[in-house]
């Protein structure tokens, strides 16, 4: 990928500059000898003279740069030279190395981030943030908007609390109920008391009256005069449901008119958004919510439905597929065959048995499908000593027909889709004339024990464990839908594509047992507000669970209760309460951190045509999970919601298929399908800004209260990746060391400034050349005579100008050894007068 201008940072511009200057550094002190050498003048016997104090100057020159070491000259030399000197000389070349690395590397590691400011800001005014996505033009506006509420399954009832009145009996014949008058309002008491527990939470913390409808309509139940109507005639609200967008493809924690939306782990958070005043770089804060969220456990039924592709289009059913096989997994083989029916006891909020309930449901539907198919036998109820499991026709990998000549009587299997039924042993219907009682001339399966879909339903019943229309609304009679989840077919004959259906390839469908349940607990949940002012610059970066520091500071729930109807009459009111005592309102009470929710699984799609009263609270939740059991081949006929299958859009296809490979990652499908109806069933209205209602401006803000969280406003910083400090440490370390070095030594004695001025004096090439030359002259021998003056100043200026200036002649001679020479030194050698001669020698020996 080419890298442009644009794509540089800072500290990658800093590190270029610093790069640059490093190669500077190392240029010129390798060039500047050489200008040197330029401009000094050989004779023509190759010696060079110059004065005394001008070969020191040379000589440090260029044995201070870096060409001895290239050259491997003397002053390079490491033969006979003491280790401790060897050691500090080279330590100099590799520092200088280190530096210029490290001048180099250091800069890269900066980068500018914004990041939270060290202090809290109390007492932080809110104000409203507008959606501008989909979600918020979708959600119309409410001002004021009631809550109604009626109570019938096939006769009206009076609704627990309401000021209805209706007289109910039951005979022989059915139902009846004589309506007096029918009242859809909620009274304020019984608002009041499902609101009373907020008082000991934080402000951003909802009840279920801050729990609306994202859609909803004013409706006339009766239009004939002589009906008795609810509010005698009035228009009343109710909830509808219209899909707005379908958030399934997201993997993250997404923020929409009124809702928090994990879809990472399911469940919906309830919020009116509001955030503190905009500014530049943003802020953070973090508030307790509200979150309702589903929980699902499935159990691998070791059973799998395997097909294949046709090879030729005439081939196989309408749906693309031939030759279904029912496969032995050990779902049969392995069966634990002393399992008991009974169905599980002391099922609570505590206890919810869900994985439990939902092996049991998958023991059944495999006991059922073996004595459909003749694999095994019943015991037979009439015999007291009979039992069953006395034969099994069966063996892992065995394969059982689920098709009349390559014809599929059912719809539970496609090429590319998922399949989540409510039936347990669909699979098997349309195989016998029993089944469903059809008059078949060629089943399948004879079906010798007479198993029915009733049979089969006892699955359902067992794991939802409720029983509407005999039980009543207490804790432990919580919604739960129950069902076979068929998932995304894998292809079994290669390692081929798994998106690609080539005629004749070979695949397989997991079936899973799954339960469903609906929980409400708090969250406690990270927001960052930055870029826009209004819901896009909103962000979650954490849902995390509530911690309580000990059982009294759990939340206290209520719910409601009545001696009178059954949970398929109404669904109870539930909510965060006080105290027990809540006047004449009858509750059960629990302190917990979650509440599984009350209610039963309704059966009853999400529609557009709305319901018959606006209480979302009690209801969207079982309606919820009533749809996610009913997503097949075209939704069963509900055009209200979305496609989950697969079949119309290949990235929630790849989603599924990933995820439904185990139990677990389908009970995560069951989830987000959950949390996708909802977010798009129903909006939160409280929020920090002091507004209940949808759909405000701007412009209101809240007074800061107690309650009001501490906001953490963000500022840009400059930080630093350690990694590329590296070298700088490492020259920070040696620096260290010498440091001590040196001050160990000074501290000693051993280094001073009159010494090191000697050993300056020592090695300098010029005074070595002069005490050559005029021996212990050298001081005193000058072309005139010293004065004291000169006597009293310097040693450097007093050598330079008593011997320094004399010329002194350095050339090579014989065997390494330097000639050298001087005017009226006493030590010299006729220099120039041996050259001459070995001059004329090698002439002589040419001309021989």
């Amino acid at each position: 990928m080419a890298v442009t201008f644009g794509d540089l940072r800072v500290a990658d511009v800093s590190g270029m500059i610093a790069a640059a200057i490093a190669v500077v550094q190392i240029f010129i002190p390798l060039a500047l000898p050489l200008v040197l050498l330029g401009v000094l003048r050989d004779e023509h016997t190759g010696a060079t003279t110059v004065s005394a104090v001008s070969w020191s100057v040379i000589g440090r020159s260029l044995h201070g740069s870096r060409w001895p070491t290239l050259l491997a000259s003397d002053s390079a030399s490491i033969r006979g030279v003491p280790w401790q000197v060897v050691f500090i000389t080279r330590m100099k070349t590799i520092f200088a190395l280190l530096t210029a690395i490290a001048a180099v590397v250091t800069p890269l590691g900066l980068y500018q981030a914004i990041v939270e400011d060290n202090e809290w800001t109390e007492n932080v005014s809110f104000h409203y943030i507008k959606d501008p996505s989909e979600f918020g033009w979708g959600t119309p506006l409410r001002v004021n908007l009631p809550w109604s509420r009626l109570c019938e399954s096939f006769v009206p009832v009076k609704c627990p609390n309401s000021f209805s009145n209706i007289t109910n009996w039951h005979n022989e014949t059915g139902d009846y109920a004589r309506i007096y008058s029918e009242d859809s309002h909620v009274p304020q008491y019984v608002i009041d008391a499902f609101q009373s527990g907020l008082d000991n939470t934080e402000d951003s913390v909802s009840s279920i009256f801050d729990i609306q409808s994202r859609s909803y309509s004013w409706e006339l139940i009766d239009d004939d005069p002589e009906a008795t109507m609810p509010d005698n005639g009035q228009p009343y609200p109710v909830s509808k449901f219209r899909m707005i967008s379908s958030n399934i493809p997201a993997d993250e924690y997404l923020v929409v008119e009124g809702l928090v939306v994990d879809m990472k782990n399911g469940g919906v958070g309830f919020r009116n958004h509001s955030a503190p005043p905009w500014t530049p770089y943003g802020s953070t804060w973090s508030e307790d919510l509200l979150f309702i969220e589903p929980e699902s456990r499935c159990v691998d039924t070791n059973l799998t439905l395997d097909f294949s592709r046709p090879k030729h289009a005439s081939e196989g059913d309408s749906s693309g597929v031939a030759h279904v096989m029912l496969t032995d997994r050990g779902g049969f083989t392995n069966l634990d065959q002393s399992y008991s029916r009974h169905p599980i006891k002391n099922i609570s909020q505590r206890e919810p048995h869900l994985w439990d309930r939902a092996y049991e449901a998958a023991w059944i539907n495999n006991a059922l499908s073996m004595v459909f198919m003749n694999v095994t036998n019943p015991r037979n109820t009439t015999d007291a000593g009979s039992s069953a499991f006395t034969y099994l026709n069966s063996h892992v990998g065995k394969q059982f027909p689920l098709s009349r000549n390559d014809t599929l009587d059912t719809r539970r299997v496609g090429p590319n889709a998922i399949f989540i039924s409510s039936k347990y042993g669909g699979y098997l219907e349309g195989l016998d004339w029993k089944f469903e009682e059809l008059n078949l001339s060629n089943p399948v399966y004879e079906n010798p024990f007479n198993v029915s879909s009733r049979n089969f339903s006892d699955a359902g019943y067992l794991c939802s464990h409720t029983d509407a229309p005999v039980d009543f609304g207490n804790p432990n009679n919580f919604a739960a839908a129950c069902g076979l989840v068929y998932g995304v077919p894998r292809r079994i004959d290669s390692n081929s594509s798994q998106i690609v259906f080539e005629p004749g390839s070979n695949w397989s469908v997991p079936l899973y047992s799954c339960i469903m349940t609906v929980k409400a607990t708090i969250k406690r949940v990270t927001f960052r507000f930055n870029g826009s002012d209004d819901l896009s610059g909103l962000k979650v970066t954490e849902i995390n669970n509530k911690v309580y520091p000990n059982e009294e500071s759990k939340p206290f729930w209520g719910i409601e209760s009545s001696d009178n109807e059954m949970l398929y009459d109404f669904n109870p009111l539930w909510g965060l309460v006080s105290s027990p005592d809540q006047g004449n309102i009858s509750l059960y009470t629990l302190r917990q951190e979650s509440l599984y929710l009350p209610g039963f699984e309704s059966g009853l799609e999400f529609s557009s045509i709305g319901g018959q009263e606006n209480l979302p609270g009690i209801h969207f939740y079982s309606d919820a999970l009533a749809n996610v059991f009913m997503i097949s081949d075209g939704n069963w006929g509900n055009t209200a919601i979305p496609d989950y299958t697969g079949i119309k859009n290949q990235g929630i296809y790849r989603r599924w298929q990933k995820l439904s490979g185990t139990a677990e990652g389908t009970a995560k499908i069951l989830n987000l399908i959950w949390t996708d109806l909802s977010s798009n069933a129903v909006v939160g209205t409280r929020g920090l800004h002091g507004t209940r209602l949808q759909g405000y401006s701007s412009s209101i803000v809240s007074e800061p209260s107690s309650k009001t969280p501490a906001v953490k406003f963000m500022q840009r910083r400059v930080r630093y990746h350690w990694a590329y400090a590296i070298p700088a440490l490492i020259v920070l370390a040696l620096t260290a060391v010498i440091a001590l070095a040196t001050l160990f030594f000074t501290l000693m004695g051993r280094v001073n400034v009159t010494r090191l001025r000697q050993y300056l004096n020592k090695t300098s090439q010029g005074r070595i050349l002069t005490t050559y030359l005029y021996g212990p002259r050298s001081e005193t021998v000058a072309r005139g005579p010293p004065t004291p003056q000169k006597r009293k100043r310097g040693a450097t200026r007093r050598w330079v100008e008593n011997m320094g200036r004399n010329p002194v002649t350095v050339a090579e001679g014989e065997n390494d050894l330097l000639v050298i020479d001087g005017p009226r030194a006493a030590q010299a050698r006729p220099l120039l007068e041996e050259n001459q001669q070995k001059g004329a020698a090698m002439s002589h020996d040419h001309e021989d």
